[in-house]
C-alpha cells in the first residue's frame, strides 16, 4: 500500500517564491517569473475598494469592487465577460459601449414640452408651436439670422470637437426664410451653417463670423426646393480644425462641405452653440428639433 507524504510547496509562514519558467520548478525565492525580471513592489494599501463595481459594456453594478475582468469568444463567435467580485463569479454578454455624447454642455431639444428658457438664452424672439421652435408675432423680419437673434444654448460645450444637428422646415415657394446653426461661438466669433430658401432659390451656406464679419467658406445648390425641409448639420474638428457642414434635404441630394481653418482662425473660437430662424414675409419657418454629441 502506498504511503503518501506531504510535502509542501510552500513552507507554512514563508512567502510565495514564485515560478522559474524555464526550469519548471519554483525558484530558490528570488522572486523569477521569467528570465531578466524582478519582483515587483506591491502597494499593499491598494485593496481595490475605490473601484467601484460598474463596467462599462455592462448595464449592471456588482457587489463591491469588482476583482477580476476577464473577456473571452465562444466557438459561435460570442463574446463574454468573467466577472468576479466580492460577492461571487459571474458571466455576462457586454453590448456596444455607446459613444460619449456629451452632458447638457450640448443641447438636445425637441421642444415637445415649450421653449425652456432656463437652458436657451436670447430666447427673447422664439416660441413653440406643435412641437416646433418658431418666431414670435412681434419678431421683425429679416433677410438673414442676426447675430441679435441666435437663441444661444446656457452651457458651453465640454467638448472641443462635436456637431450640432437641426430638423427644418421651411415653407416651399415662399417668401425668403433662413434656419442657422452657429458653434464654437464666443461673442461675435463663432461658425455658421445656415440654409436659405427664397422663391425657387435653395441654397446652404458655411462661414466663419470674426469680430461681427462674415466670411464664405463654401456654398451649395441644394435639390427639394418643393419641400424646403431636412437636417441641417454643423460640426468642428478641433484636431484637423476641419468645419464641415451637411444638409440632407428632403426630396433632394445629400450634400457635405468642408473648409480648414487657420490655426489662428480655430484659436479664436469659442465652445457655445446657438441655432436660430429668420423670414422676411409672413411665413413661419420652424426648427423642429436640434440634437449634438461628440466626435
Amino acid at each position: 500500500m502506498s504511503r503518501w507524504n506531504e510535502m509542501p510547496l510552500r513552507p507554512q509562514g514563508q512567502p510565495w517564491g514564485g515560478l522559474n519558467t524555464r526550469g519548471g520548478r519554483l525558484d530558490p525565492g528570488q522572486g523569477f517569473l521569467e528570465d531578466g525580471s524582478f519582483n515587483a513592489v506591491i502597494n499593499e494599501a491598494d485593496i481595490l475598494e475605490k473601484r467601484k463595481g460598474l463596467i462599462r459594456g455592462l448595464d449592471e453594478r456588482f457587489d463591491g469592487p469588482v476583482c477580476g475582468l476577464f473577456r473571452y469568444t465562444s466557438d459561435c463567435g460570442v463574446e463574454y465577460l468573467v466577472v468576479a467580485d466580492s460577492a461571487g463569479i459571474f458571466v455576462r454578454t457586454p453590448f456596444e459601449i455607446p459613444t460619449f455624447l456629451g452632458s447638457d454642455s450640448l443641447p438636445n431639444d425637441g421642444f415637445t414640452e415649450g421653449l425652456d428658457t432656463t437652458r436657451w438664452q436670447n430666447a427673447g424672439d422664439y416660441t413653440t408651436f406643435l412641437g416646433s421652435l418658431v418666431l414670435t408675432d412681434v419678431a421683425a423680419t429679416a433677410d438673414d439670422v442676426a447675430e441679435s437673434r441666435l437663441m444661444q444654448w446656457f452651457k458651453e460645450s465640454a467638448l472641443t470637437s462635436y456637431f450640432t444637428e437641426i430638423a427644418y422646415n421651411l415653407v416651399a415657394a415662399g417668401s425668403r426664410q433662413q434656419a442657422a446653426i452657429a458653434i464654437k461661438r464666443t461673442g461675435s466669433t463663432y461658425l455658421l451653417a445656415r440654409v436659405t430658401i427664397d422663391g425657387s432659390s435653395y441654397v446652404a451656406e458655411l462661414l466663419i463670423v470674426q469680430a461681427g464679419v462674415s466670411t464664405s467658406l463654401a456654398s451649395e445648390a441644394l435639390g427639394g426646393a418643393a419641400l424646403a425641409e431636412g437636417f441641417l448639420r454643423l460640426q468642428f474638428n478641433a484636431l484637423t480644425r476641419a468645419a464641415t457642414m451637411r444638409v440632407i434635404p428632403s426630396g433632394g441630394a445629400q450634400v457635405t462641405v468642408s473648409a480648414t481653418l487657420s490655426e489662428l482662425q480655430a484659436n479664436n473660437l469659442g465652445q457655445n452653440t446657438a441655432i436660430g430662424i429668420a423670414v422676411a414675409g409672413d411665413d413661419d419657418p420652424e426648427i423642429e428639433s436640434v440634437t449634438a454629441g461628440g466626435l
